[in-house]
């Protein structure tokens, strides 16, 4: 049985019907459909309709991103709705498409239908078009300025942090949920396998809400349990006095342990 089948694909400015593979990750998916979408993948957020006019969803949280499409309930003509979960931050949203711009020549287009782009170049109304026309983004001719702000403030930030700091993430989408992401700062430096120009910043957590083990495709930073480790950017980390929580909390009864 063929793993490609055709679904509807809706965004606040796109909707479309598309070919997916169910056999690519949640992860590989996002990466897809943001040429369609212009939203980048760490903005959105994935809800499953059961059909295309059925006001019932579920949704695919960044915990489900190395999950295969395989594993959720996603039929022929299933209705994909992504949610752009950061469209007022014009300034973040630009150091977000930064990072997914830097990475689009190691995208792999495996498993999913995508246009050649010179056929998607010659298209009126997509989402690139939309942001030529409204010069945002890459296409704003103060870009490289922005840009350069951008890494510059990131950069002399990390120069207030040391190896061992306790430190917080607050990057908004945990913020939601009222977790806090606690942890130690393990690495400062570059990540040549993210990017060349900004300074990264590796946080071994107190809990298992990260997305690694101090490694990025294969290289490795530094050492920690499997999902303790996360990379972030200076902006979203600030150390303080921030000691570990207690996990069982003082007030358990000991039937409880």
């Amino acid at each position: 049985m063929t793993s490609m089948i055709n679904v509807f694909i809706t965004s606040p400015l796109t909707s479309s019907e598309r070919k997916i593979d169910l056999n690519s990750t949640v992860n590989q998916f996002k990466k897809k459909m943001e040429p369609i979408t212009g939203i980048p993948p760490q903005n959105q957020k994935i809800w499953l309709y059961i059909t295309a006019d059925s006001n019932k969803r579920s949704e695919i949280t960044s915990d489900d991103d190395n999950n295969k499409l395989s594993d959720f309930q996603i039929t022929p003509y299933t209705r994909i709705h992504i949610e752009d979960t950061d469209p007022d931050e014009a300034l973040q949203q630009l150091e977000k498409e930064l990072l997914e711009s830097e990475n689009d020549g190691n995208n792999n287009t495996d498993g999913l239908y995508v246009l050649e782009e010179s056929e998607y170049n010659k298209m009126s109304n997509t989402v690139r078009k939309w942001k030529q026309d409204q010069k945002l983004g890459r296409f704003d001719p103060e870009f490289n300025n922005k840009k350069n702000e951008i890494i510059e403030k990131n950069n002399k930030k990390s120069e207030n942090f040391k190896i061992n700091d306790r430190c917080i993430i607050n990057n908004g989408k945990d913020d939601i949920k009222d977790i806090k992401r606690l942890g130690e700062i393990k690495y400062i430096g570059k990540i040549p396998e993210i990017d060349n120009e900004n300074i990264w910043i590796g946080v071994e957590l107190d809990e298992p809400l990260g997305k690694n083990d101090g490694s990025i495709k294969g290289v490795r930073y530094f050492q920690c349990q499997k999902n303790y480790g996360s990379f972030v950017k200076p902006s979203v980390v600030e150390v303080g006095d921030f000691p570990k929580e207690d996990l069982f909390g003082s007030d358990m009864d000991e039937d409880e342990l």
